[in-house]
């Protein structure tokens, strides 16, 4: 073998082992979700909640934290050793117990008398940078915190069942579950500086989704039900483009004969319908349709589908040609990357960062768990830079809309803010925008 085969042997093997410990947040959530439901119809039972990395929302995570109260924790502890997903109990105490699932994952469950719940869940929330933070402030004032409670001496503060009594305590607000990585969010709170984070019911519709006529599986009609049937008041249609052959992208007759469609539809279902495309940006940052053509479209998202492999200057070069172009409105999945299958390609995100403030072109978070794409860190450089943001949910299928709570999740960890995006906008803000 050469040296490049080897090379790439070595790299996969190493993906495989650092992929392989971690689950994607939807995978965690879903987990974590069923084993609290087998749990908190128990009568002893009277709080039961998954907290950890799956609670603050990380894009991977790498094992389960369950915490909870119960009357008789005993007989809690039995029941979770016994529950059908438990392959292995590893260690089992009153208030601990740590087993392993049969898909292998490991799961904790802590539990507490009723009414200590809170400083319980606070704890094992995490994450350990923001406890240790708040645990510095805490010493400073004469105060020990843990999970067992708060202390002055020997003297414990009641927080009761509430996890933001902590912050009470230490004289700030609550700081949202989300952002509690010691990335800043302290500081703000104590300076009343804290952001109005985004919620799921503040969105009005989805710039990203793909029908049958590429590569999704269901019509525009029924798309455009679904999406009224969820209160939006818009929808953009961006199928594939013609490059992209595995797809079934649209060549030019195609597209043209889907605008057609699409403003039929509009008029049909109540909701606005927008015409649109989700374009290959080819290797050397042209677009895969003609100006002329991109220009009778509402809505135009310029990806990366190709050659990942360019170089860190080549391929930054070939996206800042997509955001320059003046009939691109936003730059979709900006970094490729399908987490634990795919690295990002290499590109200079600051970069493309600049070059959409300068242009007035958005980014995407792209709300896929496989993708989450812009991550929590490049959304806040972007919200920083300026830069105009939407969160889509790049829906194949009807059932894909519900994949919003994951691109909200990414955009909280952001500390973004309803006004950072632009499907936060009444239609006719929207519209306005899209003719600038």
């Amino acid at each position: 073998m050469g040296e490049k085969t080897e090379a790439k042997i070595l790299d996969a093997i190493e993906r495989h082992g650092r992929y392989d410990k971690r689950m994607l947040l939807s995978t965690a959530r879903s987990l974590a979700s069923r084993l609290v439901k087998e749990l908190k119809d128990r009568p002893e039972v009277e709080k039961i909640t998954y907290a950890g990395s799956a609670r603050r929302g990380v894009e991977t995570v790498g094992d389960i934290d369950l915490v909870g109260s119960s009357r008789d924790r005993e007989a809690t502890m039995q029941a979770f050793a016994k529950l059908p997903s438990v392959a292995k109990v590893i260690v089992k105490g009153e208030s601990s117990t740590r087993v392993v699932l049969a898909n292998g994952v490991e799961c904790d469950l802590k539990l507490v008398r009723p009414g200590d719940f809170g400083m319980l869940l606070h704890h094992f929330t995490g994450s350990k940078a923001h406890n240790i933070h708040l645990r510095t402030i805490a010493e400073r004032r004469g105060l020990k915190i843990n999970e067992y409670g708060v202390f002055k001496g020997e003297e414990e503060i009641p927080t009761g069942d509430d996890e933001n009594a902590i912050y009470e305590v230490l004289g700030m607000p609550p700081i949202p579950v989300e952002m509690r990585e010691d990335r800043g969010e302290i500081e703000a709170a104590q300076a009343g500086k804290l952001p109005h984070l985004i919620v799921k019911e503040d969105i009005r519709g989805d710039l990203h989704s793909h029908t049958t006529a590429s590569d999704g599986k269901n019509t525009i009609e029924e798309m455009a039900q679904e999406a009224k049937k969820r209160g939006y008041e818009y929808l953009a249609i961006t199928d594939h483009s013609q490059s992209l052959g595995i797809t079934n992208g649209l060549n030019p007759v195609r597209l043209r004969e889907q605008i057609r469609a699409v403003r039929e539809a509009s008029d049909k279902f109540g909701i606005h319908l927008l015409t649109g495309s989700e374009v290959e940006i080819k290797s050397d940052g042209s677009m895969d349709y003609p100006d002329e053509l991109l220009a009778e479209l509402d809505f135009v998202i310029a990806s990366v589908h190709s050659r990942f492999n360019q170089p860190r200057d080549e391929m930054t070069a070939r996206i800042v040609s997509a955001i320059r172009n003046p009939n691109v409105d936003m730059i979709g999945h900006p970094t490729g990357r399908m987490i634990n299958e795919r690295e990002p390609y290499d590109v200079d995100m600051e970069a493309l960062i600049k070059a959409a403030a300068e242009t007035d072109t958005a980014m995407e978070i792209n709300s896929n768990p496989n993708r989450l794409d812009l991550n929590d860190v490049h959304a806040r450089m972007a919200k920083d830079a300026g830069v105009k943001l939407f969160i889509n949910t790049d829906a194949h299928s009807t059932k894909y809309f519900d994949l919003l709570q994951f691109g909200i999740t990414v955009a909280r960890r952001a500390w973004i803010e309803p006004r950072d995006v632009m499907n936060t906008r009444p239609y006719s803000e929207l519209k306005d925008w899209l003719s600038r």
